[in-house]
Protein backbone atom coordinates (compact mmCIF):
# COMPACT_ATOMS: atom_id res chain seq x y z
CA UNK A 1 0.00 0.00 0.00
CA UNK A 2 0.91 3.86 -0.68
CA UNK A 3 -1.37 6.11 0.41
CA UNK A 4 0.46 8.92 1.43
CA UNK A 5 0.81 12.07 -1.59
CA UNK A 6 3.23 15.11 -1.31
CA UNK A 7 3.58 15.76 2.93
CA UNK A 8 3.94 12.69 4.85
CA UNK A 9 0.31 12.66 7.05
CA UNK A 10 0.97 12.78 10.75
CA UNK A 11 -0.59 9.58 12.49
CA UNK A 12 -0.98 9.24 16.23
CA UNK A 13 -1.71 5.51 17.39
CA UNK A 14 -3.17 5.24 20.79
CA UNK A 15 -2.10 1.75 21.97
CA UNK A 16 0.16 -1.03 21.30
CA UNK A 17 -1.25 -4.09 21.74
CA UNK A 18 -1.15 -6.27 18.98
CA UNK A 19 -3.65 -4.26 17.20
CA UNK A 20 -1.98 -1.18 17.77
CA UNK A 21 1.44 -2.57 16.25
CA UNK A 22 -0.77 -4.02 12.61
CA UNK A 23 -1.89 -0.74 12.39
CA UNK A 24 1.52 1.45 12.62
CA UNK A 25 3.04 -1.87 10.78
CA UNK A 26 0.80 -0.50 7.70
CA UNK A 27 0.38 2.58 8.06
CA UNK A 28 4.39 3.53 7.85
CA UNK A 29 4.38 0.49 5.01
CA UNK A 30 1.97 3.51 3.19
CA UNK A 31 4.37 6.32 4.00
CA UNK A 32 3.18 7.73 6.83
CA UNK A 33 4.99 9.34 10.13
CA UNK A 34 3.87 7.44 12.67
CA UNK A 35 4.24 7.94 16.61
CA UNK A 36 2.58 5.18 18.93
CA UNK A 37 1.34 5.86 22.38
CA UNK A 38 1.74 3.36 24.90
CA UNK A 39 0.52 4.33 28.90
CA UNK A 40 2.39 1.02 30.03
CA UNK A 41 5.04 -1.27 27.79
CA UNK A 42 4.15 -2.67 24.71
CA UNK A 43 1.52 -6.00 24.58
CA UNK A 44 1.04 -5.19 28.11
CA UNK A 45 -2.71 -5.41 28.01
CA UNK A 46 -5.12 -7.92 26.68
CA UNK A 47 -2.67 -8.98 24.15
CA UNK A 48 -0.33 -10.31 27.25
CA UNK A 49 -2.98 -11.95 28.65
CA UNK A 50 -4.46 -13.52 25.33
CA UNK A 51 -4.19 -17.58 24.62
CA UNK A 52 -3.33 -15.80 20.81
CA UNK A 53 -5.55 -18.34 18.92
CA UNK A 54 -6.32 -17.07 15.36
CA UNK A 55 -9.53 -19.03 14.75
CA UNK A 56 -13.15 -18.29 12.81
CA UNK A 57 -15.11 -19.88 15.11
CA UNK A 58 -18.62 -17.72 15.40
CA UNK A 59 -21.88 -18.38 14.56
CA UNK A 60 -22.42 -15.06 12.73
CA UNK A 61 -21.63 -15.48 8.72
CA UNK A 62 -20.71 -12.04 8.03
CA UNK A 63 -18.04 -11.86 11.30
CA UNK A 64 -16.62 -15.77 10.50
CA UNK A 65 -15.74 -14.36 6.60
CA UNK A 66 -14.16 -11.46 8.43
CA UNK A 67 -12.31 -14.00 10.38
CA UNK A 68 -11.52 -16.12 7.86
CA UNK A 69 -10.29 -13.00 5.51
CA UNK A 70 -8.24 -12.03 8.49
CA UNK A 71 -6.06 -15.58 8.76
CA UNK A 72 -5.70 -15.36 5.14
CA UNK A 73 -3.97 -12.04 5.82
CA UNK A 74 -1.94 -13.81 8.50
CA UNK A 75 0.23 -15.57 5.92
CA UNK A 76 0.84 -12.62 3.74
CA UNK A 77 1.90 -10.73 7.22
CA UNK A 78 3.86 -13.53 8.68
CA UNK A 79 5.96 -14.25 5.39
CA UNK A 80 6.82 -10.59 5.11
CA UNK A 81 7.72 -9.65 8.44
CA UNK A 82 8.90 -12.81 9.09
CA UNK A 83 6.85 -13.71 12.50
CA UNK A 84 6.83 -17.51 14.01
CA UNK A 85 2.81 -19.24 13.73
CA UNK A 86 2.23 -22.39 14.60
CA UNK A 87 -0.07 -23.21 11.91
CA UNK A 88 -1.69 -26.76 14.08
CA UNK A 89 -4.89 -26.73 14.04
CA UNK A 90 -7.65 -26.35 16.71
CA UNK A 91 -10.51 -28.66 18.63
CA UNK A 92 -13.66 -27.92 20.45
CA UNK A 93 -15.56 -30.00 22.16
CA UNK A 94 -17.89 -29.96 25.15
CA UNK A 95 -19.98 -32.44 27.97
CA UNK A 96 -22.73 -30.07 28.29
CA UNK A 97 -26.24 -30.00 26.16
CA UNK A 98 -26.75 -26.64 26.06
CA UNK A 99 -22.39 -25.62 24.65
CA UNK A 100 -22.80 -28.45 22.65
CA UNK A 101 -26.54 -26.58 21.03
CA UNK A 102 -23.70 -23.93 20.28
CA UNK A 103 -21.03 -25.99 18.60
CA UNK A 104 -23.06 -27.60 16.30
CA UNK A 105 -24.08 -24.18 14.99
CA UNK A 106 -20.83 -23.31 14.82
CA UNK A 107 -19.21 -26.14 12.87
CA UNK A 108 -22.51 -25.61 10.37
CA UNK A 109 -21.83 -21.91 9.79
CA UNK A 110 -18.22 -22.82 9.24
CA UNK A 111 -19.06 -26.20 7.12
CA UNK A 112 -19.47 -23.48 3.92
CA UNK A 113 -16.41 -22.63 4.07
CA UNK A 114 -12.64 -23.06 3.40
CA UNK A 115 -12.29 -23.54 7.30
CA UNK A 116 -13.01 -27.14 6.84
CA UNK A 117 -13.98 -28.45 9.76
CA UNK A 118 -14.67 -31.95 10.93
CA UNK A 119 -16.71 -33.64 13.20
CA UNK A 120 -15.23 -35.23 16.26
CA UNK A 121 -16.23 -37.58 19.15
CA UNK A 122 -14.04 -38.39 22.00
CA UNK A 123 -12.47 -41.35 20.18
CA UNK A 124 -11.91 -38.93 17.13
CA UNK A 125 -10.13 -36.40 19.46
CA UNK A 126 -7.98 -39.40 20.74
CA UNK A 127 -7.14 -40.13 17.61
CA UNK A 128 -5.96 -36.64 16.40
CA UNK A 129 -4.34 -35.95 19.67
CA UNK A 130 -3.42 -39.39 21.76
CA UNK A 131 -2.09 -37.73 24.97
CA UNK A 132 -5.38 -36.44 25.61
CA UNK A 133 -8.18 -37.91 28.34
CA UNK A 134 -11.49 -35.80 26.67
CA UNK A 135 -14.29 -37.51 28.57
CA UNK A 136 -17.57 -37.47 27.05
CA UNK A 137 -18.14 -35.47 24.00
CA UNK A 138 -21.70 -34.43 23.30
CA UNK A 139 -20.45 -32.14 20.13
CA UNK A 140 -17.03 -31.33 18.94
CA UNK A 141 -15.00 -30.24 15.61
CA UNK A 142 -11.81 -30.09 14.84
CA UNK A 143 -10.51 -27.27 12.18
CA UNK A 144 -6.91 -27.94 10.51
CA UNK A 145 -6.24 -24.00 9.37
CA UNK A 146 -6.11 -22.44 12.87
CA UNK A 147 -2.97 -21.35 14.60
CA UNK A 148 -1.37 -19.40 17.37
CA UNK A 149 1.49 -17.13 18.30
CA UNK A 150 3.34 -16.15 21.22
CA UNK A 151 1.49 -12.52 21.56
CA UNK A 152 4.24 -10.82 23.23
CA UNK A 153 7.11 -11.47 21.10
CA UNK A 154 4.57 -11.52 17.87
CA UNK A 155 3.92 -7.83 19.00
CA UNK A 156 7.06 -6.64 19.24
CA UNK A 157 8.51 -7.85 16.14
CA UNK A 158 5.78 -5.89 14.28
CA UNK A 159 6.33 -3.09 16.37
CA UNK A 160 10.15 -3.37 15.67
CA UNK A 161 8.81 -3.44 11.86
CA UNK A 162 7.21 -0.38 12.17
CA UNK A 163 10.18 1.45 13.97
CA UNK A 164 12.51 -0.19 11.30
CA UNK A 165 9.74 1.85 8.49
CA UNK A 166 10.77 4.92 10.69
CA UNK A 167 8.02 5.08 13.24
CA UNK A 168 8.24 6.22 16.94
CA UNK A 169 6.58 3.99 20.32
CA UNK A 170 6.40 6.23 23.22
CA UNK A 171 5.94 4.28 26.85
CA UNK A 172 5.07 4.61 29.05
CA UNK A 173 3.42 7.74 28.02
CA UNK A 174 -0.60 8.10 27.48
CA UNK A 175 -2.62 10.83 25.90
CA UNK A 176 -4.00 12.85 28.44
CA UNK A 177 -5.62 15.66 26.07
CA UNK A 178 -6.46 15.42 22.73
CA UNK A 179 -6.97 18.86 20.99
CA UNK A 180 -9.62 19.53 18.29
CA UNK A 181 -9.88 23.15 15.92
CA UNK A 182 -13.17 23.32 14.62
CA UNK A 183 -14.11 19.68 15.37
CA UNK A 184 -10.53 18.80 13.44
CA UNK A 185 -7.85 16.51 15.37
CA UNK A 186 -4.77 18.75 15.49
CA UNK A 187 -2.79 17.02 18.13
CA UNK A 188 -2.04 15.13 21.29
CA UNK A 189 -0.82 16.43 24.89
CA UNK A 190 0.91 13.43 26.99
CA UNK A 191 1.47 12.34 30.41
CA UNK A 192 5.27 13.72 29.76
CA UNK A 193 3.71 16.91 28.96
CA UNK A 194 4.72 16.93 25.26
CA UNK A 195 2.18 18.36 22.55
CA UNK A 196 2.44 16.39 19.16
CA UNK A 197 0.84 18.27 16.28
CA UNK A 198 -1.52 15.49 14.10
CA UNK A 199 -3.00 15.05 10.96
CA UNK A 200 -5.07 11.67 12.14
CA UNK A 201 -5.50 9.99 15.52
CA UNK A 202 -6.22 6.45 15.68
CA UNK A 203 -7.68 4.54 19.25
CA UNK A 204 -6.59 1.13 19.58
CA UNK A 205 -6.10 1.26 23.27
CA UNK A 206 -8.69 -1.85 24.38
CA UNK A 207 -10.09 -1.33 27.68
CA UNK A 208 -9.12 2.11 27.45
CA UNK A 209 -11.34 2.56 24.32
CA UNK A 210 -14.05 4.65 26.69
CA UNK A 211 -12.19 6.92 28.66
CA UNK A 212 -10.05 8.19 25.60
CA UNK A 213 -13.55 8.90 23.41
CA UNK A 214 -14.75 10.74 26.09
CA UNK A 215 -11.84 12.93 25.82
CA UNK A 216 -13.92 14.61 22.58
CA UNK A 217 -17.06 14.16 23.88
CA UNK A 218 -18.56 10.76 22.68
CA UNK A 219 -20.02 8.32 24.71
CA UNK A 220 -19.80 4.87 23.65
CA UNK A 221 -19.46 2.03 26.86
CA UNK A 222 -17.43 -1.58 26.43
CA UNK A 223 -17.04 -4.31 28.49
CA UNK A 224 -14.28 -5.60 30.19
CA UNK A 225 -13.44 -9.00 30.43
CA UNK A 226 -11.91 -10.83 33.13
CA UNK A 227 -9.75 -13.90 32.45
CA UNK A 228 -6.89 -15.65 34.18
CA UNK A 229 -3.64 -17.23 32.15
CA UNK A 230 -0.79 -19.27 32.97
CA UNK A 231 2.40 -20.29 31.48
CA UNK A 232 4.32 -23.21 32.68
CA UNK A 233 7.72 -24.00 32.55
CA UNK A 234 8.94 -26.27 29.46
CA UNK A 235 7.28 -29.83 29.50
CA UNK A 236 8.14 -32.65 26.92
CA UNK A 237 6.15 -31.46 23.37
CA UNK A 238 3.13 -33.01 22.88
CA UNK A 239 1.39 -30.94 20.33
CA UNK A 240 1.10 -28.16 18.02
CA UNK A 241 -2.84 -27.84 18.30
CA UNK A 242 -5.00 -25.36 20.35
CA UNK A 243 -7.79 -27.02 22.61
CA UNK A 244 -11.16 -25.44 23.46
CA UNK A 245 -13.16 -27.56 26.24
CA UNK A 246 -16.80 -26.46 26.50
CA UNK A 247 -16.04 -22.79 25.91
CA UNK A 248 -14.78 -22.12 29.57
CA UNK A 249 -11.03 -23.64 29.11
CA UNK A 250 -8.53 -22.68 26.77
CA UNK A 251 -4.56 -24.48 26.55
CA UNK A 252 -2.16 -24.97 24.21
CA UNK A 253 2.18 -25.35 24.09
CA UNK A 254 4.31 -22.94 22.96
CA UNK A 255 7.12 -24.02 20.56
CA UNK A 256 9.26 -23.73 23.61
CA UNK A 257 7.29 -26.67 25.14
CA UNK A 258 5.40 -23.67 27.83
CA UNK A 259 1.85 -24.97 28.29
CA UNK A 260 -0.64 -22.02 28.23
CA UNK A 261 -4.16 -22.24 29.64
CA UNK A 262 -6.38 -19.85 30.20
CA UNK A 263 -9.72 -19.39 31.74
CA UNK A 264 -12.71 -18.03 29.60
CA UNK A 265 -15.54 -16.92 31.46
CA UNK A 266 -13.75 -15.08 34.35
CA UNK A 267 -14.12 -15.70 38.22
CA UNK A 268 -17.42 -16.64 40.03
CA UNK A 269 -19.46 -13.32 40.68
CA UNK A 270 -19.12 -13.10 43.75
CA UNK A 271 -18.53 -10.02 47.00
CA UNK A 272 -14.71 -10.93 46.96
CA UNK A 273 -14.57 -10.52 42.76
CA UNK A 274 -16.53 -7.29 42.56
CA UNK A 275 -12.63 -5.12 42.45
CA UNK A 276 -12.17 -7.69 39.80
CA UNK A 277 -15.57 -7.01 37.60
CA UNK A 278 -14.88 -3.44 38.45
CA UNK A 279 -11.44 -3.71 36.59
CA UNK A 280 -9.91 -2.05 40.07
CA UNK A 281 -7.21 -5.71 40.51
CA UNK A 282 -5.05 -5.96 37.38
CA UNK A 283 -2.91 -8.93 39.66
CA UNK A 284 -3.19 -11.13 42.66
CA UNK A 285 -3.15 -9.30 45.80
CA UNK A 286 -0.73 -11.50 46.66
CA UNK A 287 1.99 -14.18 45.54
CA UNK A 288 -0.05 -16.65 47.07
CA UNK A 289 -3.31 -16.01 45.76
CA UNK A 290 -1.50 -15.80 42.86
CA UNK A 291 0.13 -19.80 43.09
CA UNK A 292 -3.13 -21.07 44.16
CA UNK A 293 -5.39 -19.59 41.62
CA UNK A 294 -2.72 -20.75 38.76
CA UNK A 295 -2.37 -24.51 40.32
CA UNK A 296 -6.57 -24.42 40.35
CA UNK A 297 -6.34 -23.32 36.62
CA UNK A 298 -3.77 -26.14 35.80
CA UNK A 299 -5.27 -28.95 37.48
CA UNK A 300 -8.44 -28.18 35.88
CA UNK A 301 -6.58 -28.55 32.09
CA UNK A 302 -4.51 -31.43 33.49
CA UNK A 303 -7.97 -33.09 33.80
CA UNK A 304 -8.16 -33.33 30.31
CA UNK A 305 -4.62 -33.35 29.42
CA UNK A 306 -2.65 -35.58 32.24
CA UNK A 307 1.06 -34.22 31.17
CA UNK A 308 0.40 -30.84 32.43
CA UNK A 309 -0.79 -32.49 36.36
CA UNK A 310 3.63 -32.43 37.19
CA UNK A 311 4.52 -28.99 35.32
CA UNK A 312 5.38 -25.97 37.52
CA UNK A 313 3.43 -22.84 36.90
CA UNK A 314 5.85 -19.78 36.12
CA UNK A 315 3.43 -16.96 35.28
CA UNK A 316 -0.07 -16.14 36.48
CA UNK A 317 -1.52 -13.18 34.48
CA UNK A 318 -4.84 -11.56 35.49
CA UNK A 319 -6.18 -9.67 31.57
CA UNK A 320 -9.14 -7.87 30.77
CA UNK A 321 -10.16 -8.46 26.99
CA UNK A 322 -11.90 -5.29 25.37
CA UNK A 323 -15.61 -6.44 24.36
CA UNK A 324 -17.91 -4.15 22.38
CA UNK A 325 -21.35 -4.24 24.18
CA UNK A 326 -22.66 -6.65 21.22
CA UNK A 327 -19.61 -8.49 21.28
CA UNK A 328 -18.52 -7.34 17.44
CA UNK A 329 -15.62 -5.16 16.21
CA UNK A 330 -16.21 -1.33 16.38
CA UNK A 331 -14.12 -0.02 13.23
CA UNK A 332 -13.90 3.42 11.71
CA UNK A 333 -14.63 6.72 11.81
CA UNK A 334 -15.00 8.91 15.09
CA UNK A 335 -18.30 10.06 15.04
CA UNK A 336 -17.79 14.62 15.32
CA UNK A 337 -14.07 14.13 15.98
CA UNK A 338 -12.86 14.95 12.01
CA UNK A 339 -9.43 12.92 11.94
CA UNK A 340 -9.78 10.55 14.65
CA UNK A 341 -10.88 6.78 13.99
CA UNK A 342 -11.30 3.79 16.15
CA UNK A 343 -10.58 0.46 16.50
CA UNK A 344 -12.08 -1.78 19.08
CA UNK A 345 -12.36 -5.78 19.25
CA UNK A 346 -12.42 -8.92 20.83
CA UNK A 347 -10.39 -11.89 18.89
CA UNK A 348 -7.52 -9.14 18.53
CA UNK A 349 -5.09 -11.45 17.86
CA UNK A 350 -7.14 -13.23 14.74
CA UNK A 351 -8.18 -10.04 13.68
CA UNK A 352 -5.11 -8.00 14.03
CA UNK A 353 -3.27 -7.79 10.66
CA UNK A 354 -6.83 -7.47 8.31
CA UNK A 355 -7.98 -4.50 10.66
CA UNK A 356 -4.62 -2.83 10.45
CA UNK A 357 -4.47 -3.28 6.87
CA UNK A 358 -7.88 -1.69 6.01
CA UNK A 359 -7.69 0.89 9.11
CA UNK A 360 -4.74 2.00 7.67
CA UNK A 361 -6.26 2.44 4.07
CA UNK A 362 -9.52 4.36 5.51
CA UNK A 363 -7.56 6.49 7.63
CA UNK A 364 -4.98 7.92 4.62
CA UNK A 365 -7.74 7.65 1.69
CA UNK A 366 -11.04 8.42 3.49
CA UNK A 367 -12.23 5.37 1.94
CA UNK A 368 -15.06 3.93 3.72
CA UNK A 369 -15.07 0.46 2.82
CA UNK A 370 -18.21 -1.54 2.69
CA UNK A 371 -16.84 -5.16 4.32
CA UNK A 372 -16.77 -2.61 7.07
CA UNK A 373 -20.52 -1.59 7.01
CA UNK A 374 -21.72 -3.28 9.49
CA UNK A 375 -18.96 -2.96 12.52
CA UNK A 376 -19.15 0.87 12.54
CA UNK A 377 -18.92 2.61 16.22
CA UNK A 378 -22.18 4.59 14.89
CA UNK A 379 -24.43 1.28 15.88
CA UNK A 380 -23.84 2.67 19.29
CA UNK A 381 -25.16 6.40 19.39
Amino acid sequence: MSFAKGRRPRVGVVGAGIIGASIAAYLADAGAEVIVFEKEAPASGATRASLAWINPSTVNADYRDLRLASMAEWHRFQERLQLEVTWGGSISWSDDAEKAKNLDQREEVLRVTSANPKHVTEAGIKALSPYLEPGETRAGFYLPQDGHIDPVATTQKILAYATAKGAQVLHPCSVDEIRLDRGQVRGVRTSTGDFHPLDHLVSACGTDTSALLAKVGVKIGMNAVPGLKIHTHPIAPTTRKVYDFSSALEWKQMPNGEAVAIYVGGPPKTPTHEPVYAGALRSHPTQELAAMHGESLKMKVARYWPALKDARVKDVIVGYRPMPLDGLPMIGKVPGAAGMYMVATHSGVTLAPLLGKLAAQEVLTSERLAVLAKYRPERFL
